[in-house]
């Protein structure tokens, strides 16, 4: 039987006192290795069920949210789905996505009133900024990694981006001009032949003899 010295410093707890004044033995280590370990187990084991039950409870809840939000947010109701929901303590971004999820996954999007996505204001953009960054500062160590994750990642906001030896330039994207559409003449698919039969065009052909030998 080995006995270990227990006045190491991993044992020590926060204030420096040794939970283990006396000798241990192996036997000790050995046992509460397993005993806690099993402990471990069995609350992962729960942590799952837990989450199959939830996710099952939000799927009947995505549905009622649903029905309520669909409810309340009529014209008329003056703001009747965030009093609901503020008087019920139920926080409104989640009810709002399981309600989504649900209109999405049944093609009932139609049925949710739709809120014009307003810019966020700037103290907000500033703070998802900082978190993003805390949370990039070890996976990107470099300028150079951290410069080529803000070209990748404007180029997924659809902004323009070039890259200029050492520096990223970004621009706004010009905005869409729809004028330009409108008198767009779209050109014949099929041509009447000779004959008065109806034939396809191959617009791709890019000589005279081609183009008769197509109709």
């Amino acid at each position: 039987m080995k006995e270990v010295n227990a006045i190491q410093q991993s044992f020590l707890d926060p204030d420096g006192l040794n939970p283990f004044p006396t000798m241990v033995t192996d036997e000790y280590l050995s046992g509460e290795i397993v005993f806690l370990w099993s402990a471990r187990e069995h609350s992962k084991h729960l942590m799952t069920v837990h989450k199959d039950d939830m996710l099952k409870s939000d799927a009947v809840l995505g549905e009622l949210l649903f029905r309520q939000k669909r409810e309340l947010c009529r014209l008329g109701r003056n703001g009747g789905w965030l009093q609901w929901l503020t008087q019920n303590r139920i926080s409104r971004s989640i009810a709002d996505r399981l309600a989504l999820e649900h209109a999405e996954f049944y093609g009932l999007t139609d049925e949710l009133p739709h809120r014009n996505n307003a810019d966020p204001i700037e103290g907000r953009v500033c703070q998802a900024a900082c978190r993003a960054a805390d949370h990039l500062n070890k996976f990107l160590p470099s300028p150079k990694s951290r410069m080529a994750f803000v070209q990748v990642l404007a180029g997924l906001f659809e902004l323009q981006v070039e890259r200029e030896g050492d520096s990223v330039r970004l621009n706004f994207p010009p905005p869409q001009d729809d004028v330009k559409w409108e008198n767009m003449v779209v050109p014949n698919v099929v041509m009447i032949g000779d004959d008065g039969v109806p034939k396809p065009v191959n617009y791709e052909l890019r000589n005279g003899d081609d183009e008769a030998s197509a109709l």
